[in-house]
């Protein structure tokens, strides 16, 4: 049942994988987005070089996305506990030791590029973060040369029998810290390794990791919404968020929209507002400064963005009142059955200072306590109530989780419209940002 090798096969490992966490993954989402599964080869080794945005949830998309096996790569210090250690081996997580971790810890990481060798060796494909820590951020941090490092290592030892790919790969999410947002993962064009050190001709081994990880950059940064990252950043990403909402009336990443043509129209609005800021800089800069000044105002009266993607907000109002009133009697319920994984949850994100980690939180509640409540439930139903009541019962207990925070959700933008409707002069700004921008 257990496996030698953290590649081998693991029924016990498949199980719990399918019956449980891949669901689990799918549902903490409202809607999810694979592209680009075409790009990955299917005649050589395969190493992912997603951007890390969102702590743990970043690794778990990227194993639902796939239903093979996946090996990832995670900061050596979480492995410090023998026990954690061989959970996270058995989840098929291998420590990666970074620089600041002192040169005689980064030692180890020879041991564990064997490993991720001899697993790619096995045709198990294998993630790693390159960006060595998450931001929430829509840009990319220096990349480090673990995966070069790696690739270059595999293809030494067997690039002659198979090539060697790294895969690019772009992570966006329609909201980093609210439970069942949405997310996209979005598989680029593989690098073929071996090709790419055989036909650069590099003086050194160094050389051609550096020349590498700087075109890994490149293309991490066209599969998702790309910002660089200085001074004005929070002030483009507000009005990227701003342009997209007014143009297409309806919000980023927002449910029922394709995700993927969200993530490149916002790309292109992103590129729009760097050449405005090159060709114009002192209107660019003016413009910037109302878009911050917008965002800390909206941010201040708690409107949410997507408040603002309708001409009418009071039809919006009145549409989510109605549907209120008839999802309340479902969501009572929802709240009584629930009630063990959100009182926890909401407790135990409270104490959680980074706020990216939060969502981290309410998928491990769903997880563990899901295998808790669900048999529990089941015999008080069937041991209290006629079968067919009982059998009811279950069936609306399965998505009341999500339900209840879906239903918050919608309270939450209702009351924003509400809001909206009594801050007009906030409505006239943000239709003015936009249209002086686009003007």
């Amino acid at each position: 049942m257990f496996r030698k090798n953290i590649y081998d096969k693991s029924l016990f490992y498949n199980f719990l994988r399918r019956f449980w966490t891949d669901g689990t993954i799918r549902n903490s989402y409202r809607k999810v987005e694979v592209r680009g599964v075409e790009n990955l080869p299917e005649d050589g080794a395969l190493i992912l070089a997603p951007n890390h945005c969102n702590t743990l949830m970043d690794a778990l998309v990227i194993l639902r996305s796939y239903k093979g096996s996946t090996v990832f790569g995670a900061r050596a210090d979480m492995f410090r506990r023998p026990l954690i250690a061989k959970a996270m081996y058995f989840l098929r997580i291998l420590p990666m030791v970074r620089q600041r971790d002192g040169l005689r810890n980064v030692l180890q990481n020879n041991k564990t590029q064997e490993i991720i060798v001899a697993t790619l060796e096995n045709n198990v494909r294998f993630c790693i973060f390159p960006e060595g820590k998450h931001r929430t951020r829509h840009s990319l941090q220096t990349l480090g040369k673990g995966v070069s490092r790696i690739a270059y290592s595999a293809n030494e030892k067997f690039g002659n029998e198979r090539p060697v790919y790294v895969v690019p790969v772009g992570i966006e999410y329609g909201d980093y810290f609210r439970y069942r947002s949405t997310s996209l993962v979005n598989y680029g064009k593989a690098i073929n390794v071996t090709e790419f050190f055989k036909e650069g001709n590099f003086e050194n081994e160094a050389q051609a990791i550096d020349t590498l990880r700087k075109e890994l950059s490149k293309k991490i940064s066209e599969l998702m919404t790309f910002i660089p990252d200085d001074e004005n950043y929070e002030a483009k990403w507000t009005l990227v968020k701003m342009c997209s909402i007014y143009k297409k009336k309806k919000g980023y990443g927002d449910f029922g929209t394709d995700l993927y043509d969200s993530m490149s129209e916002n790309r292109k609005i992103a590129e729009d507002i760097e050449k405005f800021m090159q060709e114009s800089p002192e209107k660019a800069a003016a413009i910037l400064e109302r878009a911050e000044e917008f965002e800390k105002a909206r941010l201040k009266a708690g409107i949410s963005i997507y408040s603002f993607r309708k001409m009418s907000p009071k039809w919006n109002v009145v549409g989510k009142a109605s549907a209120a009133l008839i999802g309340l009697p479902y969501f009572i319920y929802s709240a009584i059955v629930s009630l063990p994984m959100w009182a926890a949850e909401f407790k135990i994100r409270k104490s959680v200072k980074d706020p990216a980690f939060k969502n981290t939180v309410s998928f491990g509640i769903k997880l563990g306590m899901k295998v808790i409540l669900t048999p529990l439930y089941a015999v008080l139903a069937f041991c209290f109530t006629p079968w067919w009541l009982a059998l009811t019962l279950l069936v609306l207990y399965f998505p009341s989780y999500y339900y209840f925070h879906d239903y918050l959700e919608g309270c939450r933008r209702w009351i924003s419209d509400i809001k909206l409707l009594n801050n007009k002069k906030l409505y006239k700004t943000f239709k003015s940002i936009v249209k002086d921008f686009r003007a």
